[in-house]
């Protein structure tokens, strides 16, 4: 075998073993979906009335394929809503996350916002107004 031949044979072993290492990293062959968008709205937003007053949440959590998804609530005041919540997905889509939070004294305005997170996602945040006869 000529050198030459010898050369190229060896950048060819060279090269694959360096494909063959490489390669897995470069597929994305994870069994499980990623969320890929987290939206939330307040209904109402603003809020002119008797008070305590109840606003509701809503929103939806998608995801690229399978997967558990638990996330959290977080409130302008601090809170955290009632604790983690799980949606299970078995493909790609989105489903719907509902929530409340009922606040407010006569008398008093408060202006606040709610986000949904799950790991380093997180949602918009819904923000309101509150006005309390």
């Amino acid at each position: 075998m000529s050198d030459q031949r010898k050369r190229i044979l060896v950048t060819l072993i060279v090269l694959i073993a360096c494909l063959a290492f490489v390669a897995p990293s470069l597929s994305n062959s994870s069994p499980y979906g990623q969320v890929t968008e987290m939206r939330l709205w307040a209904q109402p937003n603003n809020w002119t009335g008797p008070c305590p007053a109840t606003i509701n949440f809503n929103g939806f959590i998608r995801v690229d394929g399978p997967n558990t998804v638990t996330y959290g609530i977080t409130r302008s005041d601090g809170g955290k809503g009632k604790g983690p919540q799980t949606l299970r997905f078995t493909g790609a889509g989105r489903k719907p996350v509902h929530f409340t939070w009922r606040l407010g004294k006569q008398g008093e305005n408060y202006d606040g916002w709610v986000e949904i997170g799950s790991g380093n996602t997180r949602s918009n945040r819904a923000e309101f107004h509150l006005h309390c006869r």
